[in-house]
């Protein structure tokens, strides 16, 4: 929700204070540590639960506050699971279901407050390489070269696409519960559901 500093770094004054107006929240941390998999679901869907009710909190016309928007981050790997990251997959599908169901909520408390979740596919970041280490991947390293003929397969994206992803579910008033897909072969596109049925 905030800058992030490094823990030498002594700051003078708080990063933000509830006197403020918070109008815009994105959850982005993540990891893919499939040896310490508690750790992948503390970062990757436990954090994000837990910056999407505080934001609410300074957000919420329900706590007298004036709205916002929330972006939560998944990813692709929900759509297209993959052999080498099970949890970092599990938790990225959550992290949808999540979002949908406080979404909804979002419109039935009137909260005003726009949920939506983005997941691109590949980034050109370093958490690409994480899948090289078996300190950090466990006994899935071994499908390492299976995760690279994916990234041949479905292509790399540059942070500037998922950019303008994000920029679109911050911009767009008619947004609540969408799940935005970002691909090298379709762009930025939306998943659709099928409506419930008993």
């Amino acid at each position: 929700m905030c800058p992030t500093r490094s823990s030498s770094e002594t700051p003078s004054r708080p990063l933000w204070t509830s006197s403020e107006r918070l109008d815009i929240v994105i959850n982005n941390a993540g990891i893919n540590n499939e040896k310490n998999w508690e750790k992948t679901v503390q970062v990757n869907l436990t954090s994000v639960i837990q910056g999407t009710y505080l934001a609410l909190e300074h957000m919420s016309k329900e706590y007298g506050k004036a709205g916002g928007t929330i972006i939560n981050v998944s990813s692709m790997a929900a759509f297209l699971h993959s052999p080498h990251q099970p949890v970092y997959t599990a938790t990225k599908h959550g992290v949808i279901g999540f979002t949908r169901a406080i979404a909804d909520a979002s419109s039935l408390g009137d909260y005003g407050v726009r949920i939506n979740v983005l997941c691109p596919a590949f980034v050109d970041t370093p958490l690409l390489s994480s899948v090289e280490h078996e300190d950090n991947m466990g006994k899935f390293v071994k499908f390492k070269d299976d995760f690279k003929l994916s990234m041949k397969k479905f292509g790399v994206l540059t942070p500037a696409l998922v950019a303008e992803g994000m920029m679109r579910l911050i911009m767009d008033p008619s947004l609540n519960g969408a799940v935005m897909k970002i691909t090298c072969s379709k762009g930025i596109h939306f998943h659709t559901y099928e409506p419930m049925s008993a």
